[in-house]
């Protein structure tokens, strides 16, 4: 076999692999420290709710059509594999929302925190424009600085978020 047709194998091949221990209905999943996260865009549900799962069972349900994670996660390596600590995902709700002047379809995110015993689901919290973005996250032990790029910033500690003002 050629070094390119090797290549292509392997690229065709690892995905399933990787998703060998995913539901067929979910739309991803990865390995989090207390076990399988997946999700099912609503969309792709029966009821029209976007769903997270942690090992089958259920842990968050919101009416949109897809939760976005944020690529800068935090997490641990154990035997050569990826275990995710604490990751923020966000999505757009079916409804607008009402926020400070601004109403209109903003963007929600929330905190899932798996570093303890069992998984922590933080309040939801509104960048200061409403529909911004996070743009950095400085993960600590005791406690998480989340930037977004309107400059809006929050702090994440014990389960719960809340707004740095100046």
């Amino acid at each position: 076999m050629s070094k390119i047709a090797r290549y292509f194998f392997i690229l065709l091949t690892f995905p399933t692999i990787c998703l060998a221990d995913c539901i067929r209905e979910a739309n991803s999943c990865s390995s989090t420290r207390l076990g399988l996260l997946e999700q099912q865009s609503g969309a792709e549900s029966s009821d029209g709710y976007s769903h997270l799962t942690l090992n089958g069972v259920e842990m968050y349900k919101t009416k949109t059509d897809l939760l976005a994670f944020n690529f800068d996660d935090d997490g641990v390596f154990k035997n050569k594999k990826y275990f995710t600590t604490k990751t923020i995902f966000t999505f757009i709700p079916a409804e607008p929302c009402r926020h400070k002047e601004y109403y209109g379809y903003c963007r929600v995110s929330v905190v899932l925190d798996f570093s303890g015993d069992k998984p922590v689901i933080s309040n939801e919290f509104i960048s200061d424009s409403g529909s911004s973005v996070i743009d950095w996250v400085s993960w600590g032990k005791a406690n998480a600085i989340i930037v977004f790029e309107d400059g809006s910033k929050f702090k994440y500690m014990n389960g719960h978020v809340e707004r740095v003002i100046k």
